[in-house]
């Protein structure tokens, strides 16, 4: 098939040549076209032609052995080229006419092409002509050598071939083709000269031993427009020949004997079209022929290459099984020396069948089904006498397989049981010729028996019914109304996938008593299915068998082995019938030499069944023995060695090297009779008996005493090292001299430096100050080794002197410039951070060399000069305070500069800013109902209802006041009304008035503007109208204007029911008024440390102003209670005028700024005007 496009030359493309390898394309073409691709990938490998011409290149060819191209067309001229680089070898241009064929001798020294109709031939070696021959008389399109070298073939427009003696150069033989010859080629072996003629519709091939032909292969094309053909080519076999047509087609045309031949009747012929679409091979095709085994079998012994494939196998009439056939599937040959491999490689079932619903049926299930005796008797043409007779098959119990026969001779089925009709019965099977009933002559007829049995024969004594060619023929003729009484055979599979109508009889594998009698005596009915007949437990079924010669196991061993595959089995399996199970599967595999032991229950995998295996965690791959056993779990002489690695298996032994599992006295692993130390676990040898085993003797076929750098070789100074390694071979003393300073290593202190050999104080330093790392302290022993002084004291071990070590006791710092004992070298754990600290800060260095006015501990932005809270936790330090200094002239520092809320406690309370409500009362730190009055109820200005939000001053500070008089809702008497709060006299009129005319006379109450019926007598209970008595007891004589006055008190009287109704409503106002107010006038912060009030204009004052909306509001509300007499000191914060509180100067003293511009500030008994 068409995989894809490979590479686009310049024009039409003429001629296409492999290399050698197969690894690269040289194509030629129109336009100049002659390039070489790589065959795999169709990229670009040279481009020969260069764009040289645009002329057509025609032909091209690869020499033998791949080293050079040779190209030529329409330009007349013929190009060589040197392949490993691709260079123009040689240009031949003078020529008669254009190249249309090029070839080489096999040995490539000759190089032979055709230039119109003349024939030259030139030497490779230097370009020199060796042949030059005009024979044709029109020109030459192809040139072709025979394999032998021996003749050059050319094919003309003459309609002629010329065969030429290629070393005489003359022409040997003119073959007349009558039609032009376009390309020609010999077999592989050089017996066979095929010529492509290109305007007729035949081709002819031609013996070289005669050149006369051999035939012709016509039908390439039908008329003079597209007929003939353009290219021809053998295959290297010789047996398959590709032919180009003139028509655009390629076809393979193969001998008979090139395919894969299976000889084989019906059931092989339907597998033909199966196996040629899906067998995989790229240069071998399947064909079936049709021939029974008797005839396969003789060609097969005769060594031919045949497949036979058969329900019933290999012919016993031709050849025997061997011994071992159940292992190795092997028959001999009875008349020549060959030996037949047969493999099984599907099943084909049968199936018997009567009418369901029927009366047959009924007998069969009343006595179970049949068994396979009874099958026999119901299908064998044999007597009785030979029925019961041992023999191929075994003898049947008449008695049981037919107990109620009447011996008449004809079965019938009342034979078979009493119930059973007393009809005859009927076999209905299709033709012969469609294999069917070659599984009833395997499994109930003996079919490779001495003696065979047959199918009854249809006579007028009892009938046989051929139903026809189809399977439906019997299925649809049993089940149709006249089958009742008749038995169908069939393929088991089709009857059960169309067993409409049917009843398909269960059979019991016994072939010598009757169903009933096999299954009491515990026999099962087999039911037919696909996997009854997969696993082998359907009886009536035979194996497909294919068979073939040893002598040709090669050539179709690809093929049985497909057979096997699962591609293999499904083909087989679709065509009706059913594979083989796994036990199948691996015998036929191991007959072919192929090890399908995974296909079995296997857990180890060594080719063992479990049940067999007595070690069945072999290790994969290992042999094993008929035990499932390998050497490596066999252990013999039980010294721990299994018989893989033990060499001594039947003497324990612990010698691992050498031999394994010997005798091994002293354990060093090698056994004793091999080890000259059999004492000594670490030696075993001793070439040069010196005493030294060859493990440690370092001369080990020198005998010598050296025990120090080397064992065992000699040493004359006896000083225990080597001659070979002694620097002082005469002095005992010494051997080594390591440096070369002419000290040796045991006098010299330092063995590896040649500067150095002396150190007087034994600090490592060298005396000698001009060598290396000399010591500059050389009677004090001392370890410095920084800046260029070496060998003093160094007290703390950093390598620098004390003498120039500013810190001589920190091993991690030598240099401190600023002298705050904090080392300035930025290493691991603490180092100078500041190193110019000034010296007033010396003392109070950190850990990291830092004065309090280098260093910000909490990240605050205040150095800890001046933070008075140096340690703000980290999330705090956004929230400290920033303000500096307390005064404009910045010389009071600000006691809580640095410090966050949670740092301060500006009242002393030891509650602090953040948890404080008042931070400047001592006494007060919450508001639980935030009303403005802290919850400490014993201290002033306490809240007497802490969980009580509310806007009482008078009575009870901080409790409900619905009028917003003061007075808390506990002690007025009419909290509905904020002009009065008092009743002395409990008569219902409030003791407050209104009438200034009352002023000298009252000891009760207040003025108050508007006060609602003042009490006349607020000390005398009285029970009269107000408008009559004013709360008094007797009634006080008017003027006209006090009556008109009395009058509107009647009115307001009547309309008391009316305010009673509203009071509600508008105390809810007055409440809300009131808690403005509140808002407004909060409670003064109290002082927490008594001092001389510092006035508010000396302080910052940043808290935030009133809006002027609440200022409105409250100054309304104020006004209902207040006098508007000016005062100058008051005993409460509450009795201050309206204005606005200002921040508590440094003294904790509380001011307050009035509406009218004066300062207030608080004292121990209230609150003062500034007069100062």
């Amino acid at each position: 098939n068409h995989i894809g496009e490979m590479y686009e030359m310049p024009g039409d493309i003429y001629d296409i040549d492999v290399s050698p390898d197969g690894t690269m394309l040289v194509v030629t073409s129109g336009n100049g076209g002659c390039r070489v691709i790589n065959s795999t990938t169709g990229s670009l490998v040279a481009d020969l032609w260069n764009n040289s011409t645009n002329s057509g290149v025609f032909e091209v060819a690869w020499s033998n052995d791949g080293s050079m191209i040779f190209a030529g067309g329409f330009d007349s001229k013929l190009v060589w080229f040197d392949t490993s680089n691709w260079s123009e070898i040689r240009n031949e241009s003078i020529l008669p006419g254009w190249i249309s064929g090029i070839d080489t001798t096999p040995d490539d020294r000759l190089l032979l092409f055709s230039s119109n109709n003349n024939l030259r031939g030139y030497w490779t070696s230097n370009g020199t002509m060796a042949l030059n021959m005009t024979n044709h008389t029109e020109y030459i399109r192809t040139v072709k050598v025979s394999p032998d070298g021996r003749y050059v073939a050319t094919g003309s427009n003459d309609n002629s071939i010329k065969i030429t003696d290629i070393a005489n150069q003359t022409v040997i033989q003119t073959i007349q083709t009558w039609s032009d010859v376009y390309d020609i080629d010999f077999s592989a072996d050089g017996g066979t000269l095929v010529a492509a003629r290109g305007r007729a519709d035949s081709m002819s091939a031609y013996s070289t031993d005669t050149w006369n032909s051999l035939g012709s292969m016509e039908g390439f094309g039908n008329n003079g427009n597209n007929r003939g053909v353009y290219s021809v080519e053998f295959h290297e076999d010789g047996d398959k020949l590709a032919v180009g047509w003139r028509r655009g087609y390629v076809s393979l045309h193969m001998a008979a004997d090139s395919y894969i031949r299976v000889h084989g009747q019906y059931y092989t012929s339907l597998m033909e079209s199966p196996w040629r679409s899906t067998f995989p091979t790229n240069d071998e095709s399947v064909r079936v022929w049709d021939y029974d085994r008797v005839t396969t079998t003789l060609d097969v012994c005769d060594s031919k290459h045949y497949i036979g494939s058969s329900t019933n196998g290999v012919s016993p009439q031709y050849a025997d099984k061997a011994a071992n056939y159940s292992e190795t599937g092997l028959w001999d040959c009875k008349y020549t020396e060959s030996q037949i491999l047969e493999i099984p490689y599907g099943r084909a079932a049968g199936a018997l069948m009567v009418t369901s619903g029927g009366n047959t049926e009924t007998c069969l299930q009343t006595i179970g089904g049949l068994s396979m005796g009874q099958v026999r008797w119901i299908i064998s043409g044999s007597t009785k006498s030979t029925l019961t007779s041992p023999g191929g098959m075994p003898a049947l119990n008449w008695n049981s397989v037919v107990p109620n026969d009447d011996g008449n001779g004809i079965p019938e089925w009342i034979d078979l049981d009493a119930s059973c009709p007393d009809t005859e019965i009927v076999l209905s099977h299709r033709w012969e010729n469609k294999t069917d009933t070659t599984i009833l002559h395997e499994t109930v007829l003996c079919a490779n028996c001495a003696q065979t049995d047959s199918i009854y024969s249809s006579s007028s004594s009892r009938y046989r019914a051929i139903a026809g060619e189809f399977r439906s023929d019997v299925t649809q003729g049993v089940a149709a109304s006249s089958g009742e009484g008749s038995i169908g055979f069939t393929e088991m599979v089709y009857a059960t996938n169309n067993n409409n109508g049917l009843y398909i009889v269960p059979l019991v594998d016994n072939f010598t008593h009757g169903a009933a009698d096999a299954i009491a005596n515990g026999g099962v009915a087999i039911n037919a299915s696909v996997n009854s007949s997969r696993s082998g437990e359907w009886p009536l079924q035979t194996d497909m068998r294919a068979f073939i010669s040893l002598d040709q196991i090669s050539k179709n061993l690809d093929f049985l082995k497909f057979l096997l595959t699962d591609l293999g089995q499904l083909k087989w399996e679709q065509m009706g019938f059913t594979g083989l199970d796994a036990w199948g599967l691996y015998t036929s595999w191991a007959k072919l030499g192929v090890n399908m032991s995974y296909l079995l229950p296997d857990a180890d995998s060594d080719g063992i069944w479990d049940g067999d295996d007595l070690c069945p965690e072999t290790e994969l791959g290992l042999s094993v023995n008929m035990q499932g056993c390998a050497e490596n779990q066999l252990d013999e002489d039980n010294d721990g060695f299994t018989n893989d690695i033990d060499d001594c298996d039947d003497v324990a032994g612990t010698s691992i090297y050498g031999s394994v599992g010997c005798p091994d006295a002293d354990g060093d692993g090698w056994q004793d009779s091999d080890d000259s130390h059999p004492n000594d676990n670490s030696e075993w040898n001793d070439t040069d008996m010196d005493g030294f085993g060859d493990n440690s003797d370092d001369c080990i076929n020198e005998s010598g005493n050296s025990t120090q750098d080397l064992l065992g070789c000699i040493d004359s100074d006896g000083d225990g090292w080597s001659d070979s390694g002694d620097d002082f071979p005469e002095d005992p003393l010494e051997w080594k001299d390591s440096d070369l300073d002419g000290y040796g290593d045991n006098a010299d202190v330092f063995p590896f430096e040649v500067t150095q050999w002396l150190d007087s104080d034994g600090d490592g330093f060298g005396d000698n100050n001009t060598g290396l790392e000399g010591d500059d302290c050389v009677n004090v022993s001392g370890s410095s080794n920084m800046d260029g002084l070496f060998g003093c004291i160094d007290s703390d071990g950093d390598g620098w002197a004390d003498s120039i070590d500013d810190l001589p006791s920190n091993p991690e710092q030598y240099r401190d410039v600023d002298g705050d004992g904090v080392g300035d070298s930025a290493v691991s754990g603490y180092y100078d951070l500041c190193i110019d600290t000034s010296a007033d800060e010396i003392a109070m260095v950190d850990a990291n060399g830092c004065g309090p006015s280098q260093r910000d501990v909490d990240y605050d932005s205040f150095n800890d000069d001046v933070d008075q809270c140096p340690n703000t936790p980290l999330l705090q330090s956004t929230m400290v305070n920033t303000t500096l200094y307390l005064d404009d002239d910045n010389t009071v520092l600000n006691p809580f500069v640095g410090c966050a809320p949670s740092e301060i406690d500006a009242d002393g309370d030891l509650v602090t800013s953040d948890l404080d409500w008042d931070d400047n009362n001592p006494y007060q730190w919450a508001d639980t109902d935030g009303d403005g009055y802290g919850d400490n109820s014993d201290e002033q200005g306490g809240d007497d209802c802490p969980t009580q939000k509310g806007t009482s001053i008078y009575d009870q500070v901080g409790c409900f006041d619905l009028d917003g008089d003061g007075w808390s809702f506990d002690h007025d008497f009419n909290d509905g009304d904020a002009t009065q709060w008092n009743d002395t006299d409990g008569d219902g009129f409030g003791d407050n008035w209104d009438n200034p005319d009352w002023n000298e006379s009252r000891i009760y109450g207040e003025f108050v503007i508007g006060a609602t019926q003042p009490d006349r007598c607020p000390n005398e209970y009285s029970a009269f109208l107000y408008s009559d008595t004013q709360g008094c007891l007797s009634s006080l004589e008017v003027v006209e204007e006090d009556k008109q006055k009395s009058s509107q008190d009647s009115e307001e009287e009547d309309s008391n029911f009316v305010l009673i109704l509203g009071i509600a409503g508008v105390g809810i106002v007055l409440i809300l008024f009131g808690a403005i107010a509140v808002l407004i006038r909060k409670k003064p912060k109290s002082g927490a440390k008594p001092g001389k009030a510092v006035h508010p204009s000396l302080e910052d004052v940043n808290d935030g102003e009133v809006d002027t909306e609440s200022l409105a509001s409250a100054e309304q509300v104020m006004q209902e209670v207040e006098s508007e007499k000016l005062i100058e000191h008051v005993s409460s914060w509450e009795e201050l005028p309206e204005g606005e509180w200002l921040p508590n100067d440094e003294n904790g003293v509380n001011w307050y700024q009035d509406n009218d511009g004066r300062y207030w500030y608080s004292t121990d008994d209230g609150f003062r005007v500034w007069n100062d």
